[in-house]
């Protein structure tokens, strides 16, 4: 008798709390890929950043100053486009979240 009631609260006890369970694993699983594209995109920027910096601590004369120009230009470019696949992967992370959370509301019983 005592063995079904506590099988019995057990069981209901899942039930219940099966939509917070899932719940926080998507927002733990939506918080890491998050905080990964966040530590992915800094590292680029920063190797960025300092190829310029040591580019710029190069040049000598007008031909290298032109040089350095042009490359500013053409980093200027790759860091347009890398802002551009940065935003996407974003767009796309929030579209799975969104997803994931309607998932769940959808199969929750209410």
């Amino acid at each position: 008798m005592y063995s079904n009631i506590f099988h019995n609260f057990s069981e209901n006890t899942e039930k219940t709390f099966a939509p917070v369970l899932k719940y926080n694993q998507l927002v733990a699983n939506n918080f890491t890929a998050l905080t990964n594209l966040q530590l992915d995109a800094a590292r680029r920027y920063a190797d960025i950043g300092l190829a310029q910096l040591q580019s710029a601590s190069q040049f000598k004369d007008a031909a290298s100053l032109v040089n350095l120009g042009s490359k500013q230009l053409e980093t200027m470019t790759r860091i347009s486009q890398q802002m551009m696949e940065d935003a996407k992967k974003l767009a796309d992370l929030a579209e799975e979240f969104k997803a994931g959370l309607e998932n769940i509301a959808a199969n929750t019983p209410k």
